[in-house]
C-alpha cells in the first residue's frame, strides 16, 4: 500500500536533526526521499541514502519537478524560505499541488522551533488579527517558557566545522556548481570568529563600562531605546525587510532618532549573539551617528545582559527579530519595522518610526500573553537543532505538525505582507 505521504526533505540545519526527523517519519508509515546539494548536507545524512543534485540553479526547479513526479511526493521540508533553491523549491510545489513546510529556529526561545507551511514572516499563514489571536489562546493552557534542553555554543560552532570543511576542501571537486547560501566564504567568516575571539577580553571589558552607564546600580541611569541588531546576511533581513538591507536600515533608523527623539534620549544598539564581527558595526555606527550629530547620544554595546537591558529601555526597535517578542513580554512598546509574525494592532506600535521616539504604544496587557500562547498552538513546537533530546522531541513534535497542521492559520497568502515603513526609512 501506497504510504499517505511522500515527504522530501532539502537542505537543513548543520546537525543530525533531519536524521532525527527521517527516522521518526519512517516509524510513522511516512515514505522519506532526500536531496543533496554538498558534501555538508551528506555528514548530516550519512549512512541514509539521497539524491544528489549537482547542477547550476537554471536546472534546479525542472530537476525537482521531475523528482516530484518520479516520487509522488506530497511534501516537502525545508530550513527557511529564503535560499536560492528553496525559494524555486517553493515555487516548483505550489504548481505541483505539493504541501510545503518551512521549519527554523523558534520565535520563542529558548527551546522552541518554528514549523510553518508555506512560509514565514510576511508569508506567514499566522493571524494578524489580535480577535483571532485571543481566540486560540484562549482553548490554550498557560505557556511553559522554561528552558528544558542543554545548549553548547562549541558543540554549534563543531557542527558547523563539519559542514563547511568538506564543502572548502573537496567541494570543488565533487558539487562545483555549489554555491552556500552565506553572504560570505565560510573561511572569511571563521575569520572573523578568530579575530573576536582574539579581542573577546577586550570587547567584555568596553561592554561592562557601557552597561554600568545603562544600567548604574545607583541611580536611575539615562533614558534610551534600544535596538537589537541582527545578522546583515539573515534572509530575514533580505527578504523580510523594507530595503533588503541592514545598514540602510539602521542609518534611516539614526537618522529618524536625530530628528524626532527628545534630546535627553538616547540610542542604544546591540550586536547580534553570533555577529561574526565581519560587518564592522562600531565604525559604522560611529559614522552614521556623525553624519546626523549624534554622536553623543548613541552608543553600541556588544554583549551586555539583555533581559536588563529590554526592563530599563523606553522601547525597542526591531526589524523582525525574535527579541522583539521578549519585549512584548516583559511589557514593553516594540516597533517592528519589517515583516514580522508578531506585528499586528495591540501588540506592537502601529504608528510611525518618528511618533515611536515620543509616543510608543506599549502593548495590550493581555497580548503578549496570548501571543505565545496562540504561537504555541499553531507554529512552536519543543525542540532544537543540538543535543539528543532536543533532537528527539523536536522532531516527534514538527513532524506532527506536518502531519497534521494546525487549523487556526489563515489562507494562503496570494502576497508577502507590504512593508509599512519602506517609505518612511528612505526619508533622507
Amino acid at each position: 500500500m501506497k504510504p499517505p505521504f511522500s515527504l522530501l526533505i532539502l537542505q537543513g540545519p548543520a546537525s543530525p536533526f533531519l536524521k532525527g526527523l527521517a527516522a521518526a517519519a519512517e516509524q510513522r508509515g511516512l515514505a522519506v526521499h532526500k536531496v543533496n546539494f554538498c558534501l555538508g548536507d551528506a555528514v548530516y545524512w550519512w549512512p541514509r541514502k539521497a539524491d544528489w543534485f549537482m547542477g547550476t540553479d537554471e536546472e534546479w526547479p525542472q530537476y525537482l519537478e521531475d523528482l516530484c513526479r518520479e516520487r509522488g511526493i506530497t511534501d516537502i521540508l525545508m530550513l527557511g524560505d529564503g535560499r536560492p533553491k528553496h525559494a524555486a523549491a517553493i515555487m516548483v510545489a505550489q504548481r505541483l499541488g505539493v504541501r510545503v513546510h518551512i521549519f527554523e529556529h523558534g520565535y520563542l526561545r529558548p527551546d522552541w522551533l518554528t514549523i510553518e507551511p508555506d512560509g514565514m514572516s510576511g508569508r506567514s499563514r499566522f493571524p494578524r488579527d489580535p480577535k483571532a489571536v485571543r481566540a486560540i489562546a484562549a482553548r490554550m493552557l498557560p505557556a511553559d517558557l522554561a528552558g528544558y534542553f542543554r545548549s553548547s555554543f562549541l558543540t554549534y560552532a563543531l557542527f558547523d566545522l563539519a559542514f563547511h570543511v568538506p564543502n572548502v576542501l573537496f567541494g570543488w571537486l565533487i558539487h562545483p556548481n555549489y554555491r552556500t547560501h552565506g553572504p560570505v566564504h565560510p573561511v572569511v567568516e571563521y575569520a572573523g570568529w578568530i579575530r573576536k575571539g582574539l579581542t573577546a577580553r577586550q570587547r567584555r571589558r568596553e561592554a561592562l563600562a557601557i552597561e554600568a552607564h545603562y544600567l548604574p546600580q545607583q541611580g536611575e541611569g539615562p533614558r534610551f531605546f534600544l535596538m537589537p541588531l541582527q545578522l546583515p546576511g539573515d534572509y530575514q533581513i533580505r527578504i523580510h525587510a523594507p530595503l533588503g538591507d541592514l545598514f540602510a536600515i539602521v542609518e534611516a533608523v539614526i537618522g529618524s532618532f536625530a530628528r524626532h527623539a527628545p534630546s535627553d534620549r538616547r540610542l542604544l544598539l546591540k550586536t547580534h549573539p553570533i555577529d561574526n564581527g565581519l560587518s564592522g558595526w562600531e565604525r559604522r555606527i560611529e559614522t552614521m551617528a556623525g553624519k546626523y550629530r549624534v554622536a553623543d547620544r548613541v552608543d553600541l554595546i556588544d554583549g551586555g545582559d539583555l533581559d536588563r537591558l529590554i526592563a530599563r529601555c523606553e522601547g525597542v526597535v526591531t526589524v523582525n527579530s525574535t527579541v522583539g517578542l521578549t519585549a512584548l513580554n516583559a511589557g514593553k512598546p516594540v516597533i517592528s519595522l519589517g515583516s514580522s509574525i508578531y506585528d499586528m494592532p495591540a501588540l506592537t506600535h502601529q504608528a510611525s518610526l518618528a511618533d515611536f521616539w515620543t509616543r510608543p504604544e506599549p502593548p495590550e496587557p493581555d497580548m503578549p500573553d496570548a501571543m505565545t500562547r496562540a504561537l504555541i498552538a499553531t507554529v512552536q513546537v519543543r525542540g532544537g537543532f543540538i543535543g539528543r533530546d532536543a533532537i528527539e522531541s523536536g522532531a516527534r513534535e514538527m513532524l506532527a505538525r506536518i502531519i497534521s497542521p494546525s487549523g487556526d492559520l489563515d489562507p494562503p497568502r496570494q502576497e508577502p505582507s507590504p512593508f509599512r515603513y519602506a517609505a518612511e526609512l528612505r526619508q533622507p
